[in-house]
């Protein structure tokens, strides 16, 4: 019993330092590929322009578009009051 619980524990600490291991790589090149537009010089169109344009298009087009009237008035119909009909066919 000893030496199933010792190998056990070595294989899973084995386990743990690969995924360690192989982990390590990934994240040193994760941070140095972050942010490869940025940095394009003075004037440049970044990101950050794109997106602010994109909003301001996005705003525009709401300032100009008209809202439907809505009438102030109450319904003549109860619209909880069965009308008999529904979607599905016999």
């Amino acid at each position: 019993m000893f030496w199933i619980q010792l190998s056990t524990f070595v294989l899973f600490n084995l386990l743990i330092l690969a995924m360690l291991t192989t982990q390590i790589p990934v994240r040193a090149i994760a941070f140095a590929t972050t942010g490869q537009h940025a940095g394009g010089g003075e004037g440049a169109y970044t990101v950050w322009h794109l997106i602010a344009d994109i909003e301001a298009e996005a705003r525009e087009e709401q300032s100009e578009r008209e809202h439907p009237r809505i009438p102030p008035e109450f319904p003549t119909t109860d619209p909880d009051e069965p009308t008999g009909r529904h979607h599905l066919r016999p």
